[in-house]
């Protein structure tokens, strides 16, 4: 991911982005192993309600956090007994005041329009993740910036199959709701154990505001773009759950769930590239080859990955899921684009904090909560809870825009010519797909034979548009991979 002139940065980037990558892949299987059962085994209503529940957990999660963890491993220099562990402090404080303070409210939760009184308790017990997530932050930070990801992997891999065995195996007993909260609470016990298992840092409890104050600026800025994210994203359990009812919000969680899994990739890159564009901003020409290898790599497989969903959403929905989901492909599919575009616009984003300009990522988020709530207000009313997928994929557009011109302006980066391979084999790969469904698949033999027909046809057109020179390339870097 980084540019040639870093052999070693080079190589521990790319066999992290490896050993992520394999966990995500292992991460895929499991989660939509789960996701087919439980989409069989629980109503959109109980889906609908998990979303809630998680959007009140999420918010906090990251209200807990204050960016701390982000901003410490975009230090240069890290002091691990006094600014790590004023860190630790004031995240494990803020956690268990907000996590009580959360299973005070619950019953709040419960009279919002359309939310039954019986998720008071689910709600109570899911507030333990918030302390949880603030006992992880200390150990995740000292691995990451060592790009020690064996360890991380492992934790997150056991929390993927954790989640989803203890899911499903509650949602056969009957459990209802209580099969998410069972299997979220089991699955971060979990993680945190084995990320703590490997790292020799031992916490110690301390608050100076000399120790805090340099990362808290950064860590706030970063935090407040995310918490904007969710104000943003708050449109759906206050205004679509009125709006549309909670089956509506548990068929859009569902469709982006689906249209998402592709985003992974860019979460995985997202995680190694930050620290790692992080040793070489103050070398804008190093700097902006390593961001346009980055995006040629991560759209190489975002891009099929999700355009063939998006050709594909209807039988895929209608033969793996079942019928009560196939009112939620106009989502997936407007879903498909967003991630198609706004996954772009991710790389590009990380690319910008590792710069430190976080405040220009903030400015970013607080203009897109203000355009999605908009959006939705609007076209929710007019197409139904579609309308918020909708908003998303327009939302989608306008971000990239805004983070390849900010880019631009502080690096030498050339945006289009990095993307081109994989956007132009994608089209064709998708438009064989599309055609595929329009006149031949109809059960789920000749969906798997269509599907790898039209991978196919990416891998030869991805070979044909990229040239000679490309091909080389990309196998540089994975004889560099396996060198390690």
């Amino acid at each position: 991911m980084t540019p040639a002139g870093a052999p070693s940065l080079r190589g521990r980037t790319l066999r992290s982005f490896l050993l992520l990558g394999a966990q995500k892949a292992i991460a895929i299987v499991v989660t939509a192993g789960g996701a087919i059962a439980l989409a069989r085994l629980l109503t959109p209503e109980v889906f609908g309600l998990y979303a809630i529940l998680s959007f009140v957990i999420t918010l906090g999660v990251r209200f807990s956090e204050l960016g701390l963890g982000a901003a410490l491993i975009q230090r240069r220099d890290l002091d691990a007994v006094g600014g790590l562990g004023a860190a630790f402090t004031a995240t494990l404080g803020l956690g268990l005041f907000l996590g009580a303070a959360i299973a005070v409210a619950g019953p709040l939760v419960a009279r919002w329009p359309g939310v039954s009184a019986d998720v008071t308790a689910p709600l109570r017990w899911l507030a333990l993740l918030v302390v949880l997530s603030a006992l992880r932050m200390p150990a995740a930070v000292l691995l990451e910036r060592r790009l020690a990801y064996l360890p991380l992997t492992i934790a997150e891999t056991a929390d993927t199959v954790v989640f989803n065995v203890v899911a499903v195996a509650a949602a056969l007993a009957g459990a209802g709701l209580w099969s998410f909260v069972a299997g979220a609470v089991a699955a971060r016990a979990v993680n945190v154990a084995i990320v703590w298992s490997a790292t020799r840092w031992r916490p110690c409890l301390r608050l100076r505001w000399r120790e805090l104050a340099p990362v808290l600026k950064f860590g706030i800025l970063f935090q407040g773009s995310i918490l904007i994210n969710i104000a943003g994203d708050s449109v759906v359990p206050l205004f679509v759950t009125a709006a549309s009812g909670v089956a509506a919000v548990g068929l859009l969680n569902w469709a982006s769930t689906l249209a998402f899994m592709p985003l992974q990739v860019v979460s995985v890159a997202g995680r190694v590239l930050f620290p790692a564009l992080s040793s070489l901003q103050a070398d804008g020409r190093r700097f902006a080859e390593a961001v346009e290898r980055a995006l040629n790599r991560v759209t190489t497989v975002l891009y099929p990955a999700a355009a063939l969903l998006l050709a594909g959403a209807e039988p895929v929905v209608r033969l793996i899921f079942g019928e009560a989901w196939v009112p939620a492909v106009p989502a997936v599919r407007c879903f498909c684009l967003s991630a198609i575009i706004g996954g772009t616009s991710t790389i590009l984003v990380h690319a910008l904090h590792s710069l430190g300009r976080a405040d220009l990522v903030f400015r970013l988020n607080l203009g897109g909560a203000v355009l999605i709530w908009a959006m939705t207000l609007l076209l929710v009313p007019w197409l139904g809870f579609v309308g918020f997928a909708v908003a998303s994929a327009a939302l989608a557009c306008a971000s990239v825009s805004y983070t390849a011109l900010s880019l631009r302006r502080l690096v030498p980066i050339r945006i289009l010519p990095a993307v081109r391979v994989p956007l132009v084999a994608s089209l064709g790969s998708a438009a064989t797909l599309a055609a595929l469904v329009a006149v031949w698949i109809h059960d789920l033999p000749t969906l798997a034979l269509g599907a790898a027909l039209s991978a196919g046809v990416y891998v030869v057109l991805a070979g044909f548009v990229g040239g000679a020179a490309w091909r080389v390339e990309f196998i540089a870097d994975w004889r560099t991979v396996l060198q390690g």
